[in-house]
């Protein structure tokens, strides 16, 4: 079934848009769209503050790592170890602002040749094996969100690496629909039991548009459907505009009474 529904913000929008997001009855997904606030200098000041201005709203948080430019897999022994410092930061404020889950990107680019690929996978390990580690510590899990992964085999390979609970994923239904190459459906049958989060928005199968739910080609009743099947609670952010975020949310709430009632004996 699912757990706690949220919607998008990025850090330096959260606290101004706090009131609208408890009018929506819905948590807050805190987007690091950029590493400032967490590398070099992590700005402790400003994001516990953050994390106080959202628990005294009342409302639930969950956070979304920063991912520009940033690659655990990296040739570059720098970038690789800045990655692992700013993904290492984001569990930490992760961890301050009491969310579960902390949501990340592979940094995989699928230009690489199938030797690169393996080399790749071998280096991203290799980080994702202390990131994993350190997120445990701090009773975080983490959840790796395909992106332009043209399918599932990669997410295979380091689901396959990493046996562990404190490994999830996130679907991006938005990220299968335009730069995947199976339907989207595909990604949730084949990873159910480690779907963890989920970020629904729509768009027209060519660009990451961030489309309002049910106004482009994704079928979300076919992508939920073996998702509700499963014991444990996915959370769910809409990843929408503020234009399109009652009727996204108003969407999902019919959507899966719907497919509840179906369920049902």
């Amino acid at each position: 079934m699912f757990g706690s529904r949220y919607i998008y913000c990025d850090v330096p929008q959260v606290v101004s848009a706090l009131p609208r997001i408890a009018e929506l009855e819905l948590g807050v997904e805190i987007l690091f769209e950029s590493s400032e606030d967490l590398w070099p200098q992590v700005r402790w000041e400003n994001l516990l503050d953050l994390a106080d201005a959202v628990a005294d709203a009342g409302i639930e948080a969950t956070v979304h790592g920063p991912f520009d430019n940033l690659n655990l897999g990296s040739r570059d022994a720098h970038i690789r170890r800045y990655s692992l410092e700013v993904l290492s930061a984001a569990v930490e404020f992760a961890r301050a602002v009491r969310s579960p889950r902390m949501v990340f990107h592979t940094g995989y680019l699928p230009q690489y040749p199938p030797q690169g690929r393996r080399r790749w996978l071998d280096v991203f390990s290799q980080g994702l094996s202390e990131l994993v580690d350190y997120a445990a510590d701090l009773e975080v899990r983490l959840a790796v969100e395909n992106t332009y992964e043209p399918d599932p085999s990669l997410f295979e390979e380091i689901f396959e690496r990493f046996p562990t609970p404190a490994l999830g994923m996130c679907l991006d239904t938005g990220h299968a629909a335009c730069f995947g190459r199976v339907e989207p459906v595909v990604w949730s049958r084949r990873f159910s039991d480690r779907i963890c989060h989920v970020h629904l928005s729509d768009n027209d199968g060519r660009d990451d548009l961030h489309l309002g739910l049910g106004q482009g080609v994704v079928d979300f009743r076919a992508v939920l459907a073996p998702l509700l099947r499963v014991e444990s609670a996915s959370g769910i952010t809409l990843e929408v505009s503020a234009e399109d975020a009652l009727t996204s949310r108003d969407y999902l709430t019919n959507l899966l009474q719907t497919m509840s009632a179906q369920e049902s004996p």
